[in-house]
């Protein structure tokens, strides 16, 4: 089978989350003898993932940004950055979206997947309120949508989300949570003792929009809170490193929040840390909360994409009702009130994670590939 991958991610990053995911099914692909053809934004293309799959056969285009000339161009159909791929055989083509209505965005592509005969299976990896803005472009996702063979979203809250936006029932969809990249077969050592600070960290892109590093900063900057014994590490790349910085010196935090970078080997982190605080506004099924679960931390998560379905409130983790950082500041207080039971949370979260998350998605994605190009 011809499988073609669009990634619709922008040029910011190298890679995130949202390319891991499509790695695997790729990865696996190969491995059962399809044929693909990847098309990619430039630093994706250039990426070390990338790379390896180029080396096993893969076939690697890649997709410039649009500029001010090319975006009239493209919306008055006179560009397309997307015709020469669509026009190679492909039985299937994989949409990888970072946001709901990223195709709805781009002039070139959507018009070209509305007017397709290619069969298009939809990955739908976030959603969040405020995604699908406006009746334009409620009207283009319905549209895509419409036209497409199957549709894949990674949590049940972010399914139902799409059809109040769209005031429309999908009747051709799969939920299928997200994978854990790397096995992990039992909760890691908790490291702690009466000398050791609580260690936090939210392992997420360091973008504040999305994933609302500066919430958590003000939450944590109360007099209360510089007062007791805790770090927080924030992991990861992004636009928002520079401002998260200034952000930490704002709030006088400098003593007890550093960024950590992009750590690949996820149990490095959670051999050190003890709490995974993720306060996302926007979120699929992290791929993160996965692996911080399955290392045995519990989490405190928002209610963002599917995170309130792997964490059972003051089970396994906690749940933030609310966006705001004075609710969060209350979530917090009520986490940190049971600390003493942390380590028999991440136990439960650990056992959530084997009870809950496929051992198999890349062959159930592949699946479902499979039978979309046979209509």
């Amino acid at each position: 089978m011809n499988i073609g991958i669009i990634s619709t991610t922008g040029n910011l990053y190298s890679w995130a989350g949202s390319e891991e995911t499509w790695r695997i099914l790729a990865t696996y692909a190969q491995q059962q003898g399809h044929q693909l053809r990847l098309l990619l934004p430039e630093k994706v293309a250039q990426a070390q993932q990338t790379i390896a799959l180029k080396r096993e056969g893969a076939k690697i285009y890649v997709r410039s940004e649009l500029n001010g000339i090319t975006r009239r161009l493209a919306e008055g159909g006179l560009y397309s950055r997307f015709k020469a791929f669509m026009s190679l055989p492909h039985d299937v083509i994989f949409v990888s979206t970072g946001g709901i209505a990223d195709c709805a965005w781009m002039p070139d592509l959507k018009r070209i997947l509305v007017h397709t005969k290619i069969p298009l299976v939809y990955f739908i990896q976030s959603n969040a309120e405020g995604a699908i803005s406006g009746e334009h472009i409620r009207q283009t996702s319905r549209s895509l949508f419409e036209h497409a063979a199957q549709m894949i979203f990674l949590s049940q809250h972010n399914q139902s989300l799409a059809e109040r936006q769209l005031a429309w029932k999908f009747d051709n969809t799969h939920i299928v949570m997200n994978p854990l990249r790397e096995p992990v077969e039992a909760p890691l050592p908790w490291r702690l003792d009466h000398n050791t600070p609580l260690r936090f960290a939210e392992v997420a892109r360091l973008e504040v929009a999305d994933k609302q590093q500066d919430h958590l900063l003000e939450a944590l900057s109360s007099p209360e809170w510089k007062t007791r014994n805790w770090t927080l590490t924030f992991f990861g790349s992004g636009a928002d490193e520079g401002h998260i910085r200034r952000l930490i010196q704002f709030y006088g935090l400098e003593d007890k929040v550093k960024i950590g970078g992009f750590v690949r080997d996820f149990r490095e982190i959670w051999q050190e840390h003890h709490l995974h605080i993720l306060p996302s506004r926007r979120e699929g099924m992290p791929l993160a909360l996965i692996e911080s679960m399955a290392c045995g931390r519990p989490a405190l998560v928002t209610r963002a994409g599917g995170s309130p379905e792997l964490v059972d409130n003051n089970i396994n983790g906690f749940i933030c009702p609310g966006m705001h950082p004075e609710v969060l500041r209350e979530t917090l207080e009520r986490a940190w009130a049971m600390r003493n039971q942390w380590q028999t949370m991440g136990k439960a979260a650990a056992a959530k994670v084997q009870t809950v998350v496929p051992t198999d998605w890349a062959s159930q994605i592949l699946s479902i590939l499979e039978n979309a190009a046979k209509k």
